[in-house]
């Protein structure tokens, strides 16, 4: 049976790499939108994904040439070969699945990633896409993977590999923090379970902060060997800055007490306003709203916002390109500084319609007849839960399925705070979501078949 197990485990592999290669060489490598500022190695990007496709250029040159962003989208496809396989592995060990359940679990990620290629007319997948997309997608899975085996084993080793997966995600896109979170409430958990929660946060306490120093490190480290400076990256604020923007009106501007920033502010503002950008030009009901917002909220900060402040900077200040860009950011976080403190009941108005639409992104398309769709797999989610809890209490699979529910929950209400909820942002919960609806089935139906065989024997 060992010897069974082993194939059946290299043929779910086999299968992984397949799929995935397949599409590396059938799309090869993709440049999006975004592409371009991390070949570039622009400081607002963190370094990370930058340095890894720096590094493959590099071997490319004293190799004597070759396509290093070819060589990035295969690393990438046997990085979400191996990942997908991994977690449908250890979760065949965790709930004792069959080939076949192992297999569904297995596809599900694959599946995902074929919705971004055909169903969301991305023309191509995360996964050979020259974005941090086509590394922490993937490494998403193996954080959760290795988190789930610290809490089921206590292995130590699983949590280091968890926190240094982290890390790696954190310094490829901010959004990653989200890892973050998510790994220290899993060690308080932990250690409540064990009886031990002093030390667990404890622990928890010490794992964030040196990753957070990790971070800075890397961060500072990498700019000052591209840029010249150890400084962070730049134009984070940009995000929320967006935001404020869009939920502003104009008389708003008032509350901006630098003159400077005031001044851009209308600039900027006046602009947005005609085109009909802004929050108040939004009709319908929630759909309308989310749908505007998503559909102007780049206008706004790509189009208009950052290339105004940007060219400002640079025509009034003096500088090298870092001094420019933190320059920038002093001036944006002027506006917002002016700003929120007027539009927060607007902007948490727009929260909360982000963070619907993100649940809805999370689990399928945002559309008028896939909302009905996310609604109803949401019960059954909750439902299987309920059932499972009332027959097994704290279980293995109560514990997955909650902890996926608190990672959708804190995925959304980080992105719904500075951005839209596209697909892009909230498909790393999506794989995880069925897999865990999966493995609720198949609990379920155990119970059932177990409660029929006691039937038949009375």
């Amino acid at each position: 049976m060992d010897k069974r197990k082993k194939y059946d485990t290299a043929l779910l592999l086999g299968c992984s790499l397949l799929f995935y290669l397949f599409f590396a060489f059938y799309d090869g490598a993709v440049i999006c939108v975004d592409s371009p500022s991390y070949i570039g190695m622009y400081l607002s990007r963190e370094p990370f994904y930058c340095t890894f496709l720096a590094a493959l250029r590099a071997f490319c040159t004293v190799c004597g040439g070759g396509d290093y962003l070819m060589l990035a989208v295969c690393i990438q496809s046997v990085l979400a070969a191996f990942a997908a396989w991994s977690l449908a592995v250890y979760l065949q060990k965790v709930f004792s699945l069959t080939f076949l359940q192992t297999g569904v679990v297995m596809g599900i990620p694959l599946a995902a990633s074929l919705l971004c290629r055909f169903a969301a007319r991305r023309s191509s997948m995360y996964s050979n896409s020259i974005l941090t997309e086509g590394i922490t997608v993937s490494l998403f899975l193996l954080f959760t993977r290795y988190l789930l085996e610290f809490y089921y084993e206590r292995s130590r080793r699983s949590l280091v590999t968890a926190a240094g997966i982290s890390l790696i995600m954190i310094a490829s896109r901010k959004q990653m923090y989200v890892t973050l979170i998510l790994l220290c409430i899993v060690i308080c958990t932990a250690g409540i379970r064990a009886k031990k929660a002093g030390r667990s946060v404890l622990a928890g306490i010490v794992c964030a902060l040196g990753i957070l120093v990790c971070n800075f490190l890397l961060d500072t480290g990498y700019n000052y060997a591209v840029h010249g400076e150890a400084a962070t990256h730049s134009s984070d604020n940009r995000f929320l800055a967006t935001v404020c923007f869009y939920t502003a009106e104009r008389a708003d501007g008032e509350r901006i007490e630098d003159a400077e920033a005031r001044r851009l502010f209308y600039q900027i503002y006046d602009i947005c306003d005609e085109q009909g950008y802004l929050k108040h030009h939004a009709k319908g009901g929630w759909y309308g709203r989310v749908s505007h917002f998503g559909d102007y909220y780049d206008c706004i900060q790509i189009d208009t916002m950052w290339p105004a402040i940007q060219a400002y900077v640079r025509a009034s200040y003096e500088g090298d390109d870092v001094a420019l860009e933190q320059k920038v950011d002093e001036i944006t976080s002027r506006i917002i500084t002016g700003l929120l403190p007027g539009v927060w009941p607007k902007v948490f108005g727009c929260f909360a319609d982000n963070f619907l639409s993100g649940l809805v992104t999370t689990v399928a398309k945002r559309s008028p007849i896939l909302i009905v769709y996310s609604v109803l797999v949401f019960v059954l989610y909750f439902v299987l839960l309920f059932l499972q809890i009332r027959a097994e209490g704290m279980s293995a699979a109560v514990f997955f399925a909650v902890y996926v529910l608190v990672s959708i929950v804190i995925n959304v209400s980080v992105v719904s705070a500075v951005i839209f909820c596209q697909t892009r942002y909230t498909i790393y919960n999506m794989p995880l979501f069925y897999i865990a609806l999966w493995l609720l089935v198949v609990r379920n139906c155990r119970l059932l078949r177990g409660r029929a065989s006691v039937k038949s024997r009375l």
